[in-house]
Formats: structure tokens, C-alpha cells, sequence
């Protein structure tokens, strides 16, 4: 018993059972973040919320719902709030994507893909660059429109829904703040690494001084606390 609790008490098994508990955590509140698509409209995000029929319901937040409803043919109708945006596909394949959208309030636009990149053009054939300026998540700016004319088209396509985040620096950070305890607690690793340096070829029988010891300790706090920082990373969108 008295084995089991100084096992208990040792500080890398309670790192590695702290990091664990940790890494799980994350990993169950963050699969959604990381595994829903998603469309943004004026900085809220949307995720479906409900699917029936011809109807898709997504909601952001505090935000209130958007529906997006199929109609026959190539047209499909983004409802928000009491407004109807009608987008309607103009082009069909091996053509890149094209749509136009007709707002309630009369204006048409058009909606090219380049690439990937929806790109928004006014009735006189001009591109649409709309730059908002927002103060406490709030637009204080007078918008053209309520709504980018490209966005509602990302809204109505799921092929738009981008899926957000990079997992891929959580495991990096993973193996920073593995590789950080491990140059700050084990002086045998500080060791090897010592050796596995290229600098200990300039000279004859080298030997890791007291001062070396100190700053692996040292840098392994620094990289240990470097993990976090490529942890919160994964959390933005590319």
C-alpha cells in the first residue's frame, strides 16, 4: 500500500495522469467544433441544427435561425427572420458555379466560384468588397446590405459548410508539452540530448556542465508553456 501511494504521489505520474485528463477533456468538448460544418453570417456562426424534407434549419448562438428551403429546379430560399433571399444556380457543369441572388428589397447580384471563393458582383458587373467594422460583436458601420450576397450563397450550399479549426496542433501540442517535461524532469534525457547535439563534436570528451542542466530545465518550462499557445492555435480558422 505504502508502494502504491509514493507511485501515486511520484510528480510524472501525476503530470501524465493531469495531461491525460486534460487531453480527453478537450477531445470531448471540442469534437463538435471540430467535426460540424459550418457558415458564417455577420461574424455568427451556424450549424444545422434540423433537417426535414425540402428544409434546413441552422442556428448560431444567440442568433436567431436561418432556414434554407429547396424549391424546384435550381432555386433554393434562405429565410431570415421575416426575409426571403432567393438564390438560384445559373450554371451547370464542367462550368464553375455561378448564382444570382435577389434580395427583398428588389437588388440583384451575382455570385461567381473561383476556386472555392465565392465572389460577389452588382448588377453593373462591379465586384462587391464589403469591409464591416464591429465593437463588441455589434456592426456599428451602415452596411450595402444586411447580408453579403456571397454568404448567402455559402448559406444555401452545403457544399460551402466549412468544417472549423486544426486538430492537427493539438497533437502537436501533445507532444511539445510531452517533450517539454521531459527536458525540465529527466536528467538522463538531458543527457542523451547533450549528445545528440552536433555541438559536442567541437570537442574532446565532452561533458554536459551544471550550467547545460539548467537551462534544459529551463527550456523545458519555456516549451512546455509554448504548447499552450500551439494548443489555442487549433481553435483558429485558417
Amino acid at each position: 500500500m505504502a508502494v502504491r501511494i509514493k507511485k501515486l504521489s511520484n510528480p510524472s505520474v501525476l503530470f501524465f495522469a493531469a495531461l491525460t485528463a486534460v487531453t480527453l477533456a478537450v477531445a470531448l468538448l471540442s469534437h463538435s467544433y471540430f467535426t460540424d460544418r459550418a457558415f458564417y453570417l455577420n461574424q455568427d456562426r451556424y450549424t444545422l441544427q434540423r433537417l426535414q424534407n425540402d428544409l434546413a434549419t441552422y442556428r448560431g448562438g444567440s442568433a436567431g435561425p436561418v432556414d434554407v428551403r429547396v424549391s424546384g429546379g435550381r432555386e433554393r430560399t434562405v429565410r431570415i427572420g421575416a426575409d426571403d433571399y432567393v438564390i438560384a444556380k445559373t450554371t451547370a457543369p464542367p462550368l464553375p458555379a455561378a448564382f444570382t441572388v435577389a434580395y427583398p428589397n428588389g437588388h440583384r447580384y451575382s455570385v461567381e466560384d473561383n476556386n472555392g471563393m465565392l465572389l460577389s458582383y452588382d448588377a453593373k458587373g462591379e465586384l462587391v468588397v464589403e469591409i464591416a467594422a464591429y465593437s463588441g460583436g455589434v456592426r456599428i458601420d451602415e452596411p450595402i446590405e444586411s447580408y453579403l450576397p456571397a454568404s448567402l450563397v455559402a448559406a444555401a450550399y452545403p457544399e460551402y459548410h466549412r468544417a472549423q479549426g486544426r486538430p492537427g496542433f493539438l497533437f502537436l501540442a501533445f507532444a511539445f508539452m510531452i517533450f517539454g517535461w521531459c527536458c525540465f524532469r529527466y536528467e538522463r534525457f538531458q543527457t542523451r540530448l547533450f549528445y545528440l547535439s552536433p555541438r559536442q563534436l567541437l570537442y574532446d570528451n565532452p561533458e554536459p556542465s551544471d550550467f547545460y542542466y539548467f537551462m534544459s530545465k529551463a527550456g523545458g518550462i519555456a516549451v512546455m508553456g509554448g504548447s499552450i499557445w500551439v494548443a489555442c492555435q487549433a481553435f483558429v480558422s485558417g
